[in-house]
């Protein structure tokens, strides 16, 4: 084995996958020294994950990545669940239009196509290194430095050292299993199949998603970008789906439930059988290891939230990592990453499993019943308007971590982003003004802080017009006057008009109490 003769790294993240490579654009733009490596020197060839919200693009906004990967994603209006009788039982369908995260509530892509703009983008970062080609045998640890052992693809290695080491490594994550961590199985597998093709049109089908709710064979369809269609089905007892694998195989199973597509109007472009997985780590941290994305939990696929989770765990984790190596904030502050973001998967792998075991209900008559009880709820008053409501009402908050001690309504949710205009006439997202790090943004009866402790100021009115409104009526909803931001765009806490500097002393306090009580 080679010696060690490069510099320490902040960051090493194993894995160049979408949240790897994400993970390394995150880091550059919070100055950490990085190196990234994959075993692989291409991406995968093949589409895998499809959906990403509004939540998502809001961090790739924040990553410098939006303006490029919004030309190649599929604004589309949500999703249909029908019945046993092809007919409505859940309705998710929305209007396609920038939300109050900043942008539109749903966008499919093509994997392949955006994995490779983004570990272009994180080679191209002026604080990131890419090791493409070379596979982790190893991570080893002593004290404060984690040391990973490399292997090439020609057999030679290498040994590098990082402060702390992220693995992205995916579902079979290697370092996972070399630290022992255990997986919490919530007992639901099932296996599908899935088919990609390319239609004529780009404009051809629904442009939302459809979820087959039938005891005969439970699928779906997802509207992807451009010509890209994907649907998905359930493969029944008995089954090895090795007859639908063949292109006419697969059509056979595609036309019973899209009317509007003629065989030859579509190439099929793939078939594969999958099983997926509901699974938690019971551990996210050892040491100076974190595990990600598909390396801590796997989601079934009811919510198109696998990837989302990947994204938003390194977007928590990094913000955090910055801190503690550039602030001096204290290294417990990196115990509340997953007193944090594991209450959020699992909240959304429980909702995702109940949607599971509802769609893929196989006796006509418990479909009969489920449809029957599902149409009485869909009668009942929608809380919000038709035109705003998203799979992000499903989508709780923090409810454990850096959060005011004395809990808020607002405390850990995130905060809106409207367009808004600044002092100089421009009219930009409100991120865009927002610090990189803490914000305190005030409404116009706020009084600025005496000492700003390191955060940026934003007052409504003076720095910038909320001319739509959407600030004053959240300030409004929540009976306060300042709200103090996160790195990640999460309410810390709120006050009255004259409580900012109260908030900011509470901010730092919070960082800085025992590792235990910070993490929940």
């Amino acid at each position: 084995m080679s010696d060690i003769s490069g510099p320490v790294y902040d960051v090493i993240i194993i894995g160049a996958g979408p949240v790897g490579s994400a993970a390394a654009v995150i880091a550059d733009r919070q100055g950490l020294r990085t190196l990234l490596v994959d075993a692989s020197t291409e991406v995968y060839p093949l589409p895998r994950a499809i959906h990403f919200d509004a939540d998502i693009m809001r961090i790739f906004q924040f990553a410098g990545l939006s303006d490029e990967i919004e030309p190649l994603a599929r604004a589309t209006s949500g999703g249909l669940h029908l019945g046993a009788d092809g007919e409505p039982i859940r309705d998710f369908r929305v209007t396609a239009v920038d939300g109050d995260l900043g942008w539109k509530p749903h966008y499919m892509f093509y994997q392949p196509e955006v994995d490779a703009l983004l570990r272009r983008r994180a080679a191209e970062a002026p604080h990131v290194s890419a090791l493409l080609g070379w596979r982790c045998e190893s991570v080893t640890q002593d004290g404060d430095v984690a040391t990973v052992e490399l292997r090439g693809q020609d057999g030679a290695t290498l040994r590098e050292q990082g402060r702390y080491v992220i693995a992205a490594d995916g579902a079979s994550s290697g370092i996972r299993k070399q630290l022992g961590i255990a997986l919490t199985d919530y007992g639901f597998e099932e296996p599908w199949f899935i088919i990609d093709g390319a239609v004529q049109d780009e404009d051809q089908g629904p442009d939302y998603s459809i979820m087959y709710c039938d005891p005969a064979r439970p699928g779906t369809y997802v509207p992807g970008p451009r010509r890209h269609r994907r649907w998905e089905f359930m493969l029944l007892p008995g089954e090895n789906g090795q007859q639908y694998t063949t292109a006419e195989g697969a059509w056979s199973i595609i036309s019973g439930v899209t009317p509007w597509l003629r065989r030859d109007e579509i190439d099929i472009e793939r078939v594969a059988i999958y099983e997926f997985h509901a699974l938690v780590a019971e551990r996210w941290r050892e040491g100076c290891v974190f595990l990600a994305g598909d390396a801590a939990h796997q989601t079934p696929p009811f919510y198109g939230q696998g990837m989302c989770h990947g994204i938003r765990d390194v977007r928590n984790l990094l913000w955090k990592l910055a801190a503690v190596l550039r602030e001096g904030e204290p290294e417990g502050l990196l115990d509340t990453y997953q007193s944090e973001r594991e209450p959020h998967v699992r909240a959304i792998i429980d909702q995702s499993v109940a949607n599971g075991r509802y769609i893929c209900v196989l006796d006509p008559e418990l479909a009969r019943v489920r449809d029957e009880e599902m149409r009485a709820r869909m009668a009942e008053p929608q809380p919000q308007p038709q035109q705003v409501r998203t799979f992000r009402d499903t989508i709780p908050g923090l409810v454990a971590g850096v959060l005011e001690p004395d809990r808020s309504a607002a405390s850990g949710l995130l905060f809106p982003q409207p367009w808004v205009n600044t002092s100089d006439g421009a009219r930009v997202r409100l991120d865009e003004v927002l610090g990189r790090d803490w914000t305190l943004i005030g409404s116009p009866a706020a009084s600025a802080p005496a000492d700003p402790a390191g955060a940026s100021v934003l007052i409504v009115g003076r720095d910038i017009e909320d001319r739509d409104g959407v600030l004053g009526e959240w300030f409004a909803t929540f009976g306060c006057d300042t709200a103090l931001l996160r790195p990640d765009r999460y309410v810390f806490g709120t006050s009255d008009k004259d409580g900012a500097d109260a908030l900011l002393a509470a901010a730092a306090a919070t960082r800085r109490r025992d590792p235990a009580e910070i993490a929940g």
